[in-house]
């Protein structure tokens, strides 16, 4: 039986199902269908800033393909591992890390520990205890992959390209979903579709290690904070044993993301709330570390999960839709160049000169 930490609001994401958008259907009964589908993902949206999905196309044996891929990975001594190497800082943003390499933070971390005058530093008083492993598009002119020897981990390179691009389409149909659900006109959901990018989107492996009783007793371990997507949106698999809860904006209780079989969560990244100018939430989502007293005397155990990010190219300007810019609602974000962006969001995840 998984462990799940303790929690409050199990089971309050919603399920949406996206098939009409997946799925040929008779031309008479597609378009309200497709309509309805998206009115009610964007809806969900609204509310939370994240919902589960199904209907997306992806079967489970893909989804547990992925996972078991995944653990082939991890599983691998160290020393292989770092065959394949993050780079010394933040860019660019491939490879593999090792545990407590990257920190991840929110703006309010940031404003929490300015004071103390060495903000990377007391931002990783608490490291993140996971290791993970970065990839991007094979066409990608910023950021080039780094991959392992194909002796190391044979048909890696192979499976992770096409996982890649199979979970590339996926995000072209939640953007058209996502445009139908908001009525967009075709000029308007022209300038939806850059937010989404096949060169500059980004895989991500990560392995949370099982965590000992003695050690939550004794240690300050954290496996992901609270914290934001700075892209467009993220589409994220987990494993049978959960971790990922996610904030509710309006009663500011986090929601425990139960896995379900067939289904993936799907959450906003900042570029798509300043799009919307908060019409759309970004949303909030840690995997937390339960407190010591709650978890059984074995720990608790390891954690694989597959996100998948979306973004718009590096040099590309976000600026917000004039139709979500009323006098009730005035501009909340000035224009902002992607590249630009990520940089004030992330400098402090990797220390230079750290591997």
């Amino acid at each position: 039986m998984a462990y799940h930490p303790s929690y409050v609001g199990k089971n309050l994401i919603e399920t949406v199902d996206i098939s009409p958008f997946t799925v040929e259907t008779r031309d008479s009964i597609a378009d309200s269908e497709r309509l309805r589908s998206g009115q009610t993902l964007v809806q969900a949206l609204h509310t939370l800033g994240f919902v589960k999905v199904t209907g997306h196309g992806i079967n489970k044996d893909e989804i547990q393909d992925a996972l078991a891929w995944t653990k082939k990975l991890f599983d691998l001594p160290y020393e292989d591992k770092m065959k394949a190497p993050h780079p010394p800082g933040r860019m660019p943003h491939r490879g593999y890390s090792g545990i407590g390499k990257e920190k991840v933070y929110s703006p309010a971390d940031v404003e929490a520990n300015r004071a103390a005058g060495n903000t990377p530093q007391e931002l990783r008083k608490v490291s993140d205890f996971k290791e993970s492993y970065e990839i991007g598009s094979e066409h990608d002119p910023v950021q080039q992959n780094i991959w392992l020897p194909n002796d190391v981990l044979p048909n890696f390179r192979i499976r992770m390209t096409a996982l890649y691009q199979r979970l590339l389409s996926v995000s072209d149909v939640l953007l058209k979903a996502i445009s139908v659900g908001l009525g967009l006109n075709s000029q308007e959901h022209a300038a939806l579709a850059k937010l989404i990018s096949g060169r500059h989107c980004q895989l991500r492996l990560l392995h949370y290690p099982a965590i000992s009783k003695d050690r939550l007793q004794n240690d300050l371990v954290a496996r992901l904070p609270t914290h934001t997507d700075w892209g467009t949106f993220t589409i994220m698999f987990q494993d049978g044993g959960g971790g990922l809860e996610l904030k509710n904006p309006k009663s500011q209780e986090f929601l425990h993301a139960e896995p379900e079989d067939g289904t993936f969560i799907l959450n906003i990244g900042d570029m798509l709330q300043r799009f919307t100018n908060d019409y759309l939430v970004s949303a909030q989502h840690r995997v937390s570390v339960p407190k010591a007293d709650t978890v059984p005397t074995v720990g608790i155990p390891a954690r694989y999960s597959i996100p998948f990010f979306t973004a718009p190219d590096f040099s590309h300007v976000v600026a917000t839709l004039p139709r979500f810019i009323t006098n009730e609602n005035p501009a909340k974000y000035e224009p902002v160049k992607f590249d630009e962006y990520g940089l004030s969001v992330s400098k402090h995840q990797y220390q230079e000169g750290e591997l």
